[in-house]
């Protein structure tokens, strides 16, 4: 067992105490469609299906979950070298269908109410170094 394998197994025995930024991992809303996809509305996502293999899938586009959620429409991605991870498949905690990409840009669809900076249709980009869950911190284009 590697070193990363161990660590998961430990973690889903643990748990994760109180440092988790959100309540949900959306990373694939067709999990539990009903639960964290809209029953009616599709979109197009890159998906991780296994070891070295990825494909666009139809998926549910994700509803809002949290008083701090913001939906893009994506217009833009790219990869780097920490995708190459999920690619491989040294990250256990990948399951088939999981959504990827975390270097984008795209179209605010909607915002959960306690997002003040950001309104639909505004034009934001995320980039790699951007990892605390604030959308503060997004840079928002459109103004």
């Amino acid at each position: 067992m590697s070193m990363t394998q161990a660590a998961w197994k430990a973690e889903q025995a643990m748990g994760h105490d109180t440092n988790a930024i959100t309540a949900q991992d959306i990373t694939n809303p067709g999990l539990d469609r009903e639960k964290y996809g809209d029953p009616n509305i599709d979109m197009m996502a890159l998906a991780w299906m296994g070891k070295n293999k990825v494909e666009m899938i139809t998926c549910p586009k994700p509803k809002i979950m949290e008083d701090r959620d913001v939906i893009l429409k994506i217009t833009g991605s790219t990869v780097c070298g920490s995708d190459l991870h999920l690619l491989h498949g040294t990250v256990v905690e990948l399951q088939k269908g999981d959504i990827l990409g975390h270097e984008f840009c795209g179209i605010v669809d909607e915002c959960g109410p306690a997002v003040k900076n950001l309104k639909k249709g505004d034009r934001v980009v995320a980039s790699f170094q951007i990892a605390c869950g604030d959308v503060g911190h997004i840079l928002d284009f459109s103004r």
